[in-house]
C-alpha cells in the first residue's frame, strides 16, 4: 500500500481511519529489536523479583522474630511465676516434724487430778519445742502450774515455763531433747520464790517415738 508523503497535520480523522483499515499485516516487515531491549526488559524483571522476594523474607523474618520474641516472653514470665511460687511456699510453709508423744496422767502421783493431757515434742527448722494439750487445767488453787522435762533417774530437770491454758507451745532449750529428758511432767508450785520442783506433781508422761 502507498500512502501519500504529506505532513500529519494534512491528515484529517477520516483519512487516519481509512489508512488504518487498508493497511494489511505484509505490508511491515518484522523487525527484532536490539538485543539490549531485551536485556533491559530482563534486568527489570529480575530487579522486581529480587524485591519480591525480599521482601517476603523481610515480612517471615518479622513474623519469626515478633513470634520468637513474644514465646521468650512468655517463658520468662512463666519461669518468674514459677520462682515467684516457690519462694512463697518455701517462706509460708515451714515444715514441722514430730519426734515423740507422750500421754499424761495421774497415775501413781501423789495430788489426784480429772484431767490428762497428750505432749509432744516437735522441731520446726533448729528449735525443738513440747507441745501440751490438756483436756482441762488441773486445779492448783493460787499456785501456779509449771511444766518440766526429767531424765531417766530423776537427777536433773528443766522447767520449759507456766502452763495457763489448755493448750501451749514451750521451747525446750538448747542441748536438751526427748532422748535425754524423756519424762514430761507438770506440777503445783507455790509462789515462794523457790524455783525447784515442789514434788507436787499432778500430770506425768514419758516421751516415745511415735
Amino acid at each position: 500500500m502507498n500512502i501519500p508523503s504529506r505532513d500529519m497535520a494534512d491528515f484529517s480523522d477520516d483519512d487516519i481511519v481509512e489508512i488504518a483499515r487498508a493497511v494489511e499485516s505484509h505490508d511491515f516487515d518484522r523487525i527484532a529489536p536490539p538485543p539490549q531491549v531485551w536485556n533491559n526488559i530482563l534486568a527489570d524483571l529480575e530487579v522486581e523479583v529480587a524485591t519480591q522476594e525480599a521482601s517476603a523474607r523481610r515480612h517471615t523474618r518479622s513474623r519469626f522474630s515478633s513470634t520468637r520474641i513474644l514465646s521468650i516472653a512468655a517463658a520468662t514470665l512463666l519461669m518468674v511465676g514459677v520462682a515467684v511460687a516457690i519462694v512463697n511456699t518455701s517462706a509460708g510453709d515451714t515444715a514441722v516434724t514430730e519426734v515423740a508423744n507422750a500421754m499424761m496422767t495421774d497415775d501413781g502421783l501423789p495430788v489426784s487430778t480429772s484431767a490428762t493431757a497428750d505432749a509432744y515434742v516437735r522441731c520446726e527448722d533448729e528449735q525443738c519445742f513440747v507441745q501440751v494439750d490438756l483436756s482441762a487445767l488441773p486445779e492448783s488453787g493460787a499456785d501456779d502450774l509449771e511444766l518440766w522435762v526429767i531424765n531417766s533417774d530423776v537427777s536433773d530437770m528443766h522447767s520449759l515455763g507456766n502452763v495457763t491454758s489448755s493448750d501451749g507451745r514451750f521451747d525446750l532449750p538448747a542441748g536438751v531433747n526427748a532422748t535425754d529428758f524423756p519424762i514430761v511432767d507438770i506440777s503445783i508450785e507455790p509462789d515462794d520464790g523457790d524455783e525447784t520442783h515442789s514434788g507436787q506433781s499432778v500430770l506425768r508422761g514419758v516421751f516415745a517415738q511415735p
